[in-house]
């Protein structure tokens, strides 16, 4: 077999081992008990962990048995020279949460002071959004289940058969496709809303797209899946909510944070950024393979 078809037979084995780990145990327990229930609670905490983590188990998995082995498996903090991309890693998101939240105000709602400084003080609002950034390595372990799968092993065994834009869509759509079974019981965007479920499956495969053009990077630049794996904890944890702190002028808070028409305000901070990196990348690679 030629050194492609054995990457191509790796990437292969790791995505059904990604999607079986974590799709037949999310069904099985939707059905049996509830997507609240097992989910939402933590009733079931170790069911949820175990298929947040199939990424990274099926990267495991791989290794052992197509007897790869344990190279490269992009680990090390590598912070010599990359402190930069481990600050971005917590300040994108929080970046892009607050345009977020100021276009959801010049665009659902409207601008009002006295409801913005209601939220918070500014001393407040600050401790907030560096306490945001700061934690962001501390709960990396949340997503490193999914980086570590995603960006260390499936994205290395694609982009040489697919190259770096290939990568970056088809990648995308694979990893938003595999939430599906959570966004079909209205975890990303609710239920309440035209096209359901197939729309939210699609708005989940773009944004994971964007998303996931910004951990590709990363990792290329640092060599390492940590910074993917703050960048992905921050984004979860607190980018938009520190944003809603400039919303005002929106009744319900928790519908719209929910619905689609927000998700569609947070693509456009992202796809500008994501564009602007998937262009560094590809430039980046030809330099490299024009010296070698």
């Amino acid at each position: 077999m030629t050194s492609k078809g054995k990457t191509a037979a790796r990437l292969l084995i790791f995505l059904v081992l990604a999607f079986g780990i974590a799709w037949i145990p999310a069904v099985i327990m939707n059905k049996k008990i509830g997507y609240e229930e097992w989910f939402v609670t933590d009733h079931y905490f170790i069911f949820v962990q175990f298929v947040i983590f199939a990424p990274a188990i099926a990267n495991v998995l791989t290794r052992l048995i197509t007897k790869e082995g344990f190279g490269q498996t992009y680990l090390r903090l590598n912070l010599k020279g990359n402190v930069r991309y481990y600050i971005l890693a917590a300040a994108i998101p929080i970046a892009v949460g607050l345009i977020t939240g100021l276009a959801a105000t010049l665009i659902y709602g409207k601008w009002d002071l006295a409801e913005i400084r209601s939220h918070a003080s500014w001393k407040t609002a600050l401790g907030f959004l560096l306490s945001t950034a700061t934690a962001g390595p501390l709960i990396a372990f949340q997503t490193f289940g999914e980086e570590f799968g995603w960006r260390a092993y499936m994205n290395q065994k694609m982009e040489p058969l697919l190259g770096t834009v290939g990568t970056c869509i088809l990648g995308g759509i694979i990893w938003g496709v595999w939430h599906a079974p959570l966004t079909i019981e209205g975890h990303n965007f609710g239920k309440d809303y035209a096209g359901y479920p197939y729309a939210g499956i699609a708005l989940m495969a773009l944004f994971c797209t964007l998303h996931g053009i910004m951990l590709m990077w990363l990792v290329k630049k640092t060599g390492s899946v940590i910074p993917a794996a703050i960048f992905h904890a921050v984004n979860n944890n607190g980018g938009f909510t520190v944003g809603n702190m400039l919303i005002s002028g929106i009744k319900d808070m928790e519908a719209f944070n929910n619905s689609l028409g927000k998700q569609a305000i947070v693509l456009i901070p992202y796809a500008v950024i994501a564009l602007a990196v998937m262009i560094s990348m590809v430039i980046e690679k030809r330099r490299t393979e024009r010296k070698e």
